[in-house]
């Protein structure tokens, strides 16, 4: 009997790629001889596991009340995909409206299934208020699981998601041991949800020795024909692209759409050589914490990149001018105009998008 979207699928034999030496001469002053902290333990509490329930129930059942309203896990759930995909409809819409861009919601739909995200989370530091029965450690995790189920709903095939870099270690042991455990954290909800909803996951970037191995060994695998990957680039290092092992495991990517970042305006230490050479860039203003978006805000963010592609198509290493007319009226716009553009999209909105453009600025309140 063919396996049905969202129920439980068999576990593939788990496949993390092959086990590379990503950077073997990077300075000292960039990791540190550091005496590196014992393996993270993936350990729920009762609480935790609550949570959890919620999430991964509310993505198998769509929108029935199985949760009593009492239940502290009742407001922390993944939205069900018909709710995702209305939600972008209103987004893109206002949008369109706005920017006079001519490309109805369900057009833009489609053009999703050919978009691919590449999200750079900004850890747990940044986003301070979490709600007291969710545990820091794991909102930070449910937020790449919502951003995978928000992608997944709205049709996107891949998404590429940075968890923490070989740079971070530089901050010392401490902050070292927090980074694993925050990442130890998410793997049993995302291993749940990519078994119950036929998600492959890819780990790209750990080398031989990397405290969270078995772990994720032993609950990740690639899956063969799934409708949706993911790839997470873990313990990752610009330089591992110098590498022949480092290079193969790169080509493996698909090619990124859009870089988005939170809190910080750069990409440096997220760089991706190769795949990245015609992507456009977002600012997000909010930190990466599942408590801190709602489900319409993943549906935003998902518009938002996708509006970002198309202002910046055929912009990068493939620039062609309609004609003189168009090289003056960009001109006029950037050069003499300093031309920026702010929309709201709702009112008293809650997050911030900045998009780059040939001629100029938009700031994207929702």
């Amino acid at each position: 009997m063919p396996q049905q979207e969202g129920s439980p699928v068999e576990e593939g034999r788990p496949s993390l790629g092959p086990k590379i030496r990503i950077v073997p001469d990077l300075p000292a002053e960039i990791v540190p001889d550091l005496s590196l902290p014992g393996r993270a333990v993936n350990e729920l509490t009762p609480l935790d596991e609550e949570l959890l329930n919620a999430l991964i129930e509310s993505a198998d059942y769509g929108g029935k009340p199985r949760r009593s309203p009492e239940d502290p896990a009742r407001g922390l759930a993944l939205a069900p995909p018909e709710e995702i995909v209305d939600a972008f409809r209103s987004v893109w819409d206002a949008l369109d409206s706005e920017l006079g861009l001519g490309v109805p919601a369900e057009d833009a739909l489609e053009e999703v299934r050919d978009l691919v995200v590449y999200d750079i989370p900004d850890g747990t530091r940044s986003t301070l208020t979490v709600p007291p029965m969710m545990d820091v450690d794991l909102d930070a995790g449910m937020y790449c699981l919502a951003l995978i189920h928000t992608l997944k709903s709205l049709g996107a095939r891949d998404a590429v998601l940075m968890t923490h870099t070989v740079y971070n270690r530089a901050r010392g042991p401490d902050d070292t041991d927090r980074f694993l455990k925050v990442v130890a954290r998410a793997v049993e909800p995302v291993a749940q949800y990519a078994r119950r909803h036929r998600v492959s996951v890819r780990l790209v970037g750990h080398g031989p020795g990397y405290e969270l191995e078995a772990a994720l060994r032993a609950k990740f695998a690639e899956v063969e024909g799934a409708p949706f990957r993911t790839h997470f680039l873990v313990d990752y290092a610009e330089e591992m692209f110098l590498t022949p092992e480092g290079r193969e495991a790169l080509e493996a990517l698909p090619i990124i759409d859009v870089c988005v970042r939170h809190t910080k305006l750069q990409v440096s230490g997220g760089w991706i050589p190769t795949r990245m050479l015609q992507s456009s860039y977002v600012y997000c203003q909010n930190g990466t914490l599942f408590s801190n978006w709602e489900p319409e805000e993943y549906a935003a963010l998902a518009a938002v990149a996708l509006l970002s592609k198309k202002l910046m198509s055929g912009e990068v290493l493939s620039k062609s001018y309609l004609d003189i007319d168009d090289v003056k009226r960009r001109y006029q716009l950037r050069e003499l105009n300093l031309f920026q553009k702010t929309v709201r999209l709702r009112p008293d909105p809650r997050k911030l998008f900045v998009v780059g453009s040939p001629i100029g600025l938009y700031q994207v309140y929702y």
